[in-house]
């Protein structure tokens, strides 16, 4: 941490939310069972080319450690440091008993007054968090047991690009045609080492905020808090248990208002529910259109024994509209 008089609290959004480097061009994959490839892949003449892409909303995941386990390292750092004297007293009273917020408030972009529509401004509303997994990792052992589960598992290799429809905005970006979104993206962290090397960072950023305020002391107290909760709910999406290192995921978390602003005029995605383990899960259903360009290749599951699986996959993708590189796994698996 540098020393500045000027670092606020400003500074720390800027410094370490900025948007990730999702426009840089790679490969992922997603890996689906055989009736997650048909609902991704449609046989419908309307969905002809196209791609579909669930997002589970955050509070609905299958790991559950999600949000205690960041919240364990976050306390361990704040301890460490505070015994260190790198932070105060009074600071450390303030931010230690920080909690993930049940929401994250984004900035949303509006009409602005009569006489200026060629402009935008933004409205900070409450939004629920979505999450769509991928990998970094081309046919993996693990996942394919996961998806695996007596109807076979796919591999789908696509680009990175593929939700750049559903980008972050500029200020200015306001189209009353457009469907204003914010999608984020993220490679998930699994090394303790690195989470908490993190976390100290804003810690002591945060800290160095505080003492530069000027404010009265309740509201740099809100503010530090605030912060940290605001880094909290965000890292709690980044952050993984060492247990999953092997999945070497991939996220895109999109963000939808829970209350469509009242001058939000742009097209919004509808929340639809599926059911698992018995309970409604809310989920988000993202078309991507030409989807055809970012699909590259479909990998099938080494545990599906059946020759002529390469085949009718082709058959069913070239009707679907798709003409991309369709193999099988080489992997030696037993049943």
């Amino acid at each position: 941490m540098t020393e500045s008089p000027s670092f606020n609290f400003n500074d720390l959004y800027r410094k370490h939310f900025s948007q990730e480097s999702y426009t840089f061009y790679f490969e992922l994959w997603h890996y689906t069972s055989a009736d997650g490839l048909l609902g991704i892949i449609r046989n419908e003449q309307s969905e002809h080319g196209k791609l579909h892409f669930w997002f589970t909303r955050s509070d609905c995941l299958n790991d559950t450690s999600e949000g205690t386990h960041i919240l364990l390292l976050f306390r361990q750092i704040c301890s460490e440091l505070f015994q260190q004297s790198n932070i105060t007293q009074s600071f450390y009273d303030v931010i230690k008993n920080a909690e993930i917020p049940e929401h994250q408030f984004i900035n949303f972009p509006i009409p602005a007054s009569e006489g200026f529509h060629h402009e935008s401004i933004l409205d900070c509303v409450r939004c629920h968090a979505y999450i769509c997994s991928f990998s970094l990792k081309e046919d993996s052992l693990d996942m394919w047991r996961y998806y695996s589960k007596g109807d076979g598992g796919y591999g789908l290799k696509c680009f990175s690009l593929l939700f750049d429809k559903y980008k972050d905005y500029e200020y200015s970006d306001y189209r009353e045609d457009a469907m204003f979104s914010l999608i984020r993206s993220y490679r998930v962290i699994y090394q303790d080492s690195e989470k908490k090397q993190i976390l100290r960072d804003i810690i002591l950023d945060t800290f160095l905020a505080y003492k530069n305020s000027d404010k009265v002391e309740n509201d740099k107290n809100q503010e530090a808090k605030g912060f940290i909760q605001y880094a909290l709910k965000t890292l709690q999406f980044k952050f993984k248990h060492e247990c999953y290192s092997s999945e070497q995921e991939y996220r895109f978390v999109f963000y939808l208002p829970c209350n469509k602003p009242e001058l939000l005029k742009n097209e919004m995605p509808n929340v639809k529910f599926r059911t698992q383990k018995g309970m409604p899960i809310p989920y988000i259903d993202l078309t991507v259109e030409n989807g055809s360009s970012y699909l590259d290749e479909v990998l099938i599951s080494p545990f599906i024994e059946t020759e002529s699986v390469v085949n009718t996959t082709k058959d069913y993708l070239v009707q679907c509209g798709f003409d991309c590189t369709i193999r099988k796994s080489e992997l030696p698996v037993r049943d």
